[in-house]
């Protein structure tokens, strides 16, 4: 969970997402989504935190430990960050994408060709 001071929503709503399947968090969030206009991307997560998000390389032996040390270039990350940008590039690989005009925000050609009632 985000830190207390930084979370937009209330204890109880916390509470209650702790409790949720992953299926049912990933149903409710894709129809909370498709209300706003917004689209989520299913991202295969196998390995993410195995590769290395600097250089690509898989680290095979990469056991409990909690800094990913890419034998191959070097770099260190935090394993949950390193997965969580593995994640990121595998979806931004896996789907079609396009930078908006002010060159800010990323929109996927897929969520503007998607029929929201389709949720």
């Amino acid at each position: 969970m985000v830190a207390k001071s930084r979370r937009k929503i209330r204890s109880k709503t916390v509470r209650s997402m702790l409790t949720w399947a992953h299926y049912r968090f990933k149903l409710i969030l894709k129809h909370q989504a498709a209300k706003r206009g917004c689209v989520v991307l299913d991202v295969g997560e196998s390995h993410t935190s195995k590769t290395c998000g600097a250089c690509g390389h898989r680290h095979a032996q990469l056991g409990g430990a909690k800094i990913h040390k890419c034998p191959h270039c070097g770099s260190q990350t935090p394993r949950d960050a390193n997965g969580a940008r593995n994640i990121m590039l595998r979806a931004l690989r896996d789907s079609s994408f396009t930078v908006s005009n002010d060159g800010i925000a990323i929109v996927t050609v897929r969520a503007l060709s998607i029929n929201v009632q389709e949720y």
